[in-house]
């Protein structure tokens, strides 16, 4: 094992795998990806542990697209294995768990964020930070399945594109040494955790793993920001997650209806096919 630092974070882990899984893995944000939350502000971020599961509401769709990303796209149910990223506190665990439960989502574990020992760190300020934390919290879940193909799911308030693409860089070693300390340091990453993706990144085992795809969802609906990243699909709702779901094989048309469906209901004014005809347009799914 390598010396350095470690992050505070808790990864619970509910699932065991053959060394030689190499199957999909899909890795969710939570708030503002699968459910609609609001913390812009810091009353709104220390709101956040004390809310119920039913004061929760996903975003429209989105408990469908994660039900059929378990199922897989073939006709059997593959039980695809899916995890949450969060940054809210491991105490918020069971609340977070039973508003899964309401929505029919099952996952097989959380990486969520220490705030306990965030503040007993004097470290505040990683209450807010994002790409370190995301970097260390991917890292982590990794090590039990190194050779799976991730397909990582975020959203645009976080910098989640950044977040992912270095994360792949780093799983691709386009990043290797001094490259990872620099290109972590120009992401905004205190000094403190770039030594804790350091550690993690030489702790993990030689394996062919990979990331396969990263959807980012439109919070701010600004498309311009993204196309820095190549391997980012963005998606303005669930329906256009869904599609670009579908042409990566991991999603079959059966629940590509039941997310557009659900979208309809919990919003009778949206424009279907100004969705879809954008997502065809953006290359998001094809013609066929």
């Amino acid at each position: 094992m390598s010396a350095g630092p470690r992050y505070p974070l808790v990864f619970d882990e509910r699932r065991d795998y053959p060394p030689d899984y190499a199957g999909p893995v899909h890795l969710w944000d939570i708030d503002k990806t699968y459910l609609s939350t609001h913390f812009s502000s810091t009353r709104g971020l220390l709101r956040i542990p004390v809310e119920f599961a039913i004061d929760k509401r996903a975003i429209p769709g989105m408990p469908e697209v994660l039900r059929g990303l378990r199922r897989g796209a073939g006709a059997g149910f593959a039980c695809a294995p899916i995890y949450f990223v969060s940054a809210s506190p491991p105490q918020l665990r069971p609340v977070l768990e039973r508003k899964m439960l309401l929505d029919g989502v099952e996952h097989d574990g959380t990486v969520l964020k220490d705030w306990l020992r965030v503040l007993r760190g004097w470290t505040v300020w990683r209450l807010r930070e994002q790409i370190g934390f995301k970097l260390c919290a991917l890292l982590t879940a990794r090590r039990s399945r190194p050779r799976a193909v991730e397909y990582l799911y975020g959203d645009d308030t976080e910098a989640d594109a950044l977040a992912y693409t270095l994360y792949a860089e780093l799983l691709a070693g386009a990043l290797r040494g001094a490259a990872i300390d620099a290109a972590l340091t120009r992401a905004g990453v205190a000094a403190l955790d770039v030594a804790c993706v350091r550690r993690l990144v030489d702790e993990q085992p030689a394996a062919a793993g990979r990331v396969a795809g990263i959807f980012i969802h439109l919070e701010h609906g600004r498309l311009e920001p993204l196309r820095a990243f190549a391997q980012v699909s963005a998606t303005r709702d669930a329906v256009q997650l869904a599609l670009a779901a579908l042409t990566a094989g991991q999603l079959g048309p059966a629940a590509v209806t039941a997310v557009g469906e659900a979208v309809v209901r919990a919003r009778p004014d949206f424009d279907l096919e100004g969705s879809v005809a954008d997502a065809l347009q953006r290359g998001l799914v094809s013609e066929a």
